[in-house]
């Protein structure tokens, strides 16, 4: 019996320690599992600066997420999310369906890159996509290993989301042959609401997806605005004071105008 009791308390004392070792890192554990899932549900590299948890005013503040860009595209990053706060309802933490009453997103900066018959933003949606698609269905049979990794993790996760507010944000274009300029331009304000509502929650890769989805939306409709003639007439001008070089810049950056004007009705579409 005594025995017993000293492997009880030696266990208890696992325990106890490492809950308090997890109450005591807990920014940077989440901040660590952003980073990583992030990154592979993406296919870009995700950083984030600090994460700040206030458990008992049940709120979560995140700065300074960026996502990079996938392989191809060469602009600094994607996204640069700003701040993200978000509040939960507390009761929910212990329920089978989290419930996150508010989350806001302010001042992103988007950088929407064109490449070669699509763009950064697509392309990111894209692959958040076909993650959901391995690892959907019975067991996730044709997932890869870090799909089903992160499938086997987040499995139990699910929230459902009252409301997303996305403000104050910015987009700029880029691609190769303009020659280091960007035209910018301001997106509009975007909300969201009752995301995972209709399914019994959400897992964080579906959160993920329809917020994304959203943004690009609202991005081709903002970049879809730009003055491109006028950007694609200072490309050239740049390429004439280059000498020979001026034609074959003035060509490559009409190609980039062209395509930019392609996908601002096929990109909508992915």
């Amino acid at each position: 019996m005594r025995k017993i009791l000293i492997g009880l308390t030696v266990i208890v004392l696992i325990v106890v320690g490492f809950l308090v070792y997890v109450y005591a890192n807990l920014d940077s554990i989440v901040k660590s599992t952003i980073e990583d899932a992030g990154t592979r549900v993406t296919q870009a590299d995700v950083t984030v600066d600090k994460v700040k948890i206030e458990t008992t005013q049940n709120t979560a503040r995140i700065t300074g997420l960026k996502i990079g860009n996938p392989t191809g595209f060469y602009s600094d990053y994607a996204f640069s999310l700003g701040d993200i706060s978000v509040v939960i309802d507390g009761a929910s933490l212990t329920s089978p369906v989290i419930h996150v009453e508010k989350v806001v997103i302010d001042a992103p900066a988007i950088t929407y890159e064109v490449g070669d018959k699509t763009s950064n933003i697509a392309t990111i949606q894209r692959n958040v996509e076909s993650f959901i698609s391995r690892v959907s269905g019975p067991a996730g049979e044709n997932a890869t290993k870090d799909a089903k990794e992160i499938n086997q993790e987040q499995e139990g996760t699910r929230v459902v989301i009252d409301n997303v507010f996305i403000n104050n944000g910015s987009v700029a274009i880029s691609a190769s042959f303009l020659g280091g300029k960007k035209l910018s331009t301001s997106l509009p304000d975007l909300h969201l609401k009752d995301i995972g509502r209709d399914n019994n929650g959400a897992t964080p890769a579906q959160v993920a997806e329809e917020i994304l989805s959203a943004i690009n939306t609202a991005v081709i409709k903002s970049v879809s605005q730009l003055n491109m003639d006028g950007l694609m007439q200072g490309v050239g001008n740049l390429g004439k004071s280059l000498g020979e070089g001026g034609s074959g810049l003035k060509g490559g950056a009409d190609a980039v105008g062209n395509a930019v004007k392609g996908l601002f009705g096929s990109d909508t579409s992915k």
